[in-house]
């Protein structure tokens, strides 16, 4: 008798393991129909892959933290991310292509769009909120081609269909062609610098043409700062105030855009400049993150809003990204990072030596 318990008892959880196996493959959105093109449930996305017929290809993929990867090396822009993910769950159907314009539409697509593949966390049994063996799997394989002539939506092919569709996202006036770019530049995180108090473990700001100026901060224990540099020695007066608002600075600092399309001759002639300003800060693991600033030579015979006449560009300039890669930076960003070693002196600091002259620098 206790045999045929133990025998029933396994028959039964057999049956149930092949009813919930059936059951989780018939509902699945594995197999979604050829204008099914949502995929609402991007909590579980994992991947997600774009690729153009010119080979340009964009890989994401989430990290445990939250975070994308962007091509296994970059960090991808967070506000990117959100609006693809937000494009995933609510695209929709606005309508077929018309018969009249069909093949030409399919024969455009054939050669301009993007191939879009998403993958998610899917378990292969889940069933009445059981979820067994979780496996990462392919999801959406469809296409993006163009805007429709009426300016309405997005032409879209789910792979392997033989009907285009029309699709926009209800609510929204807008295209959605670009928010599936496959351009590396387009999802690259504009942050230079994204710390806290606590990730700091050091930062300099040198002024190569002003040593006495140029600092050290160091961030032993995030309660006893010490700032110093190699002509005027460590401060002992330390404005501890301004040097936890000026770490604070460093929270969310980007530039404006990357300059990929820069000719070597260019490159390597800018590359040569002497920065004015460079920053750079250490975290707790050692890493460092550094930009090296350079003004933009205007044309000779340039004014400003009054009519003076300027050597630079007052609002932008060029930023060397570790040594490597080129940007635009901004003024508006970047300056309130560019203090001096007599910022964080306590008292008055108006009387500082050579502060007319280390001004006319910005």
């Amino acid at each position: 008798m206790k045999k045929l318990i133990i025998w029933i008892t396994i028959f039964l959880i057999t049956a149930f393991i092949v009813i919930a196996f059936i059951v989780s493959r018939n509902n699945s959105t594995l197999n979604p129909g050829e204008k099914d093109f949502a995929f609402t449930d991007t909590a579980s996305i994992t991947k997600i892959f774009l690729v153009d017929k010119s080979d340009n290809s964009v890989l994401l993929v989430k990290q445990d933290s939250g975070l994308w990867k962007l091509n296994e090396t970059l960090v991808a822009q967070p506000e990117m991310v959100r609006e693809l993910l937000r494009t995933i769950m609510y695209v929709s159907v606005k309508s077929p292509v018309s018969r009249s314009m069909h093949n030409t539409v399919i024969s455009w697509m054939s050669a301009n769009s993007t191939k879009v593949e998403i993958y998610a966390r899917v378990y292969t049994i889940d069933f009445l909120g059981i979820k067994l063996w979780p496996r990462e799997k392919l999801v959406r394989t469809y296409y993006v081609g163009d805007n429709s002539q009426d300016n309405t939506g997005t032409f879209m092919l789910m792979e392997d269909a033989d009907m285009a569709f029309i699709c926009h996202i209800p609510g929204f006036k807008g295209f959605l062609q670009t928010r599936y770019s496959p351009l590396q530049k387009d999802w690259r995180d504009h942050g230079v610098f994204r710390y806290s108090i606590p990730d700091i473990a050091s930062l300099s700001i040198d002024y190569p043409d002003f040593p006495e100026r140029s600092f050290v901060l160091n961030n032993p224990d995030n309660e006893n700062f010490e700032v110093v540099n190699s002509v005027m020695g460590k401060i002992v007066n330390l404005d501890t105030i301004r040097v936890i608002n000026y770490m604070n600075a460093f929270t969310d600092v980007r530039y404006e855009t990357i300059l990929t399309d820069m000719e070597d001759i260019k490159r390597d002639s800018l590359m040569r400049i002497k920065p004015f300003t460079i920053i750079e800060v250490r975290d707790r693991n050692n890493n460092i993150q550094k930009i090296s600033l350079i003004r933009i030579q205007l044309p000779e015979g340039s004014t400003n809003i009054m009519g003076d006449p300027i050597e630079f560009d007052q609002e932008r300039l060029f930023g060397v990204l570790n040594d490597n890669e080129i940007v635009i930076a901004q003024y508006f960003v970047f300056g309130p990072l560019m203090q001096d070693y007599f910022y964080f002196l306590k008292g008055d600091k108006s009387t500082d030596e050579g502060s007319e002259e280390f001004q006319t620098i910005f």
